[in-house]
């Protein structure tokens, strides 16, 4: 009845993998988020959920989508840089957040007209770290009299080249 357990035996002398299968299994990504919350919510920090689908799949730069390597945690894009693949994709989960928070307070004709020049930010599957930056560079172009606060204008700039790095 049980034969296709002896398939996935540990090796002979593979010490504590039974052990460590059963860790796993108990891990829990649910408790640990909602733990994180609570303690956020308890010193007052605002807790934003972010897609982070796709993230890694995408440059930060820009250049497309990115090759991973066997271990999945080197990336290479298409214009020949290496990076880090969760840090490429903590860039991008990073820029999608400030992207929704810029894009928000405008009027639906200004909105249309950012997302005229900026058209990566129509499909927010491709929203990266380029597509914040060109944002940016367009709602500095904009007249103050839209609904964009001075203060968020201001601060685009702080914010794009501390992601930057």
């Amino acid at each position: 009845m049980f034969e296709f357990l002896s398939k996935f035996k540990p090796p002979k002398n593979f010490y504590g993998a039974r052990r460590l299968r059963a860790k796993l299994q108990h891990w829990a990504k649910a408790k640990i988020q909602k733990l994180v919350i609570q303690k956020a919510h308890r010193y007052g920090i605002r807790v934003k959920f972010i897609s982070p689908r796709g993230t890694s799949k995408y440059a930060f730069d820009g250049s497309g989508e990115v090759i991973r390597n066997s271990k999945k945690d080197i990336c290479k894009f298409p214009n020949g840089k290496t990076y880090h693949a969760d840090l490429n994709a903590s860039y991008n989960i990073a820029a999608r957040y400030f992207i929704k928070e810029f894009i928000k307070p405008l009027s639906e004709t200004v909105r249309l007209q950012v997302e005229a020049k900026v058209p990566l930010l129509v499909d927010r599957t491709y929203h990266s770290l380029a597509s914040l930056i060109r944002l940016r560079e367009v709602l500095e172009e904009l007249p103050l009299k839209t609904s964009l606060s001075r203060i968020q204008v201001k601060e685009a700039p702080a914010i794009t080249a501390s992601l930057a790095g």
